[in-house]
């Protein structure tokens, strides 16, 4: 029997063991944390210590997610087992299922939700999977229909024969460089997701990302782009409220963003990442710009809480990083009053704040990077508040909010020094507010 160790017992560890002993391997396990877990009651597998890891003849190990590369015991694993992430395993025990795959620093979730909901609107079964919801390998166990992969650069760095027919990659910027130990490390994990792709395949990439462009050449795969600053050779663009498709044959007008009920511009770059999924799957414009106008922002990515006495409140609490809670600054008009801070990623927050200071009114400090955040601040002269918690945070917002303000959680930080999800944060965020909102002028 094939011997399989799980190492990390979190939503993708669980799913791998269920999978995997569906399948009739020998299934172990290690956690540093965990032994017995609920949710594979009745399912055969066998926890293992910290000293019996390599006393056994595994074909493989499956890591979660989080675990470092830097993981001590991780290293020692790799001195004599191939470590393969669920993602890579998902694509060698079902070569057969149909996935269309998205990855980039920011607009995954929004992206991989856009390409899901166009493709259920338009009576194809099809459902989001990877780094959002359950875990994929028990899904694609479980059901037989079109998966939209989210990918993360955890996901992506131990893959090696993954290889998608149609793929996105969104945009890169510096992220989670605590986890990859450089950028470099970084970006070559997002690269992954194209490196076995071939001419009969196609990529989408943003036309306007400064690292896809330098690395287009290097791409085998069909390339289309999209972009919210100019026309583009194959795919779509934005030109004055109205998002074309070119290619060598034609040009045709597909949809008037005036007619979704998404604001932004980097949702309309999702978008355009999403509708060129559908299309190069086999859908036609007409049926995707339908099913496009009927989509409504994910929970917790700018999601519209609530307009109070002329103050629009908006939960943008997965901008876990810079370049994510940029885009949203940027897609008001009105003065606004941020909540900012959170985990330390070892990351810059300058351009947040500069881009904050074109129409910031008060920023509301909370979390690990609070100095570094006050630092730039008051090199900036940008008013700012430290709070202690969210509770603070909320009300101090309520507190200095006028008609025509915006208030808006979006931190650029991971919420790990405080939740354990953005999710929490997020709802915690508009329970605060709810609470306060009597606050507001």
């Amino acid at each position: 029997m094939r011997k399989v160790l799980i190492y990390g017992l979190g939503v993708s560890g669980i799913s791998t063991v269920k999978t995997l002993a569906k399948k009739g391997y020998d299934v172990y396990t290690y956690d540093k944390n965990k032994k017995e877990i609920d949710q594979l009651k009745g399912y055969n597998y066998s926890p293992l210590s910290l000293s019996d890891l390599t006393d056994y003849d595994f074909e493989y190990v499956v890591k979660s997610p989080g675990i470092k590369p830097s993981d001590d015991t991780l290293l020692k694993l790799a001195e004599k087992y191939e470590i393969i992430s669920d993602i890579e395993l998902s694509y060698r025990l079902f070569p057969n299922k149909i996935f269309l795959s998205i990855t980039g620093t920011n607009g995954k979730t929004s992206t991989t939700s856009m390409v899901t909901h166009i493709l259920n609107q338009s009576g194809i079964d099809a459902i989001s999977v990877g780094n959002i919801g359950e875990g994929i390998l028990w899904q694609m166990y479980k059901h037989d229909v079109i998966f939209v992969e989210e990918l993360s650069s955890f996901q992506l760095k131990n893959t090696y024969k993954f290889h998608p027919h149609i793929a996105s990659i969104l945009n890169i910027s510096p992220d989670h460089i605590d986890w990859h130990g450089d950028f470099d490390d970084y970006i070559l994990s997002k690269l992954n997701i194209a490196k076995n792709q071939n001419k009969n395949d196609y990529l989408i990439i943003n036309k306007n990302d400064e690292i896809l462009q330098r690395n287009k050449d290097n791409f085998r795969a069909n390339i289309y782009e999209f972009s919210s600053l100019g026309p583009v050779k194959n795919g779509l663009y934005i030109d004055k409220n109205i998002i074309y498709y070119i290619d060598e044959k034609s040009k045709k007008e597909v949809l008037n963003t005036n007619e979704l009920k998404i604001i932004g511009t980097h949702n309309y770059e999702n978008l355009m990442a999403s509708m060129l999924e559908c299309y190069l799957y086999g859908l036609d414009f007409q049926a995707i710009s339908k099913a496009a106008k009927t989509f409504v922002s994910i929970e917790h990515r700018l999601e519209f809480v609530n307009e109070i006495n002329g103050v629009k409140i908006y939960n943008d609490s997965k901008a876990t990083n810079v370049d994510s809670a940029v885009k949203a600054i940027k897609s008001f008009s009105e003065p606004i009053i941020i909540i900012a801070g959170g985990y330390d990623k070892k990351i810059d927050y300058s351009d947040y704040v500069k881009a904050f200071k074109e129409n910031g009114k008060l920023m509301i400090i909370i979390g690990e990077t609070k100095e570094q955040l006050r630092a730039i601040c008051e090199l900036e002269n940008i008013d700012y508040i430290l709070a202690n918690d969210m509770d603070h945070a909320a009300r101090l917002a309520c507190q200095n909010a006028e008609k025509n303000d915006v208030i808006l959680l979006s931190p650029a930080s991971a919420s790990w020094d405080m939740y354990k999800s953005y999710e929490i944060r997020g709802n915690d965020f508009k329970e605060k507010i709810e609470k306060y909102k009597g606050m507001i002028k």
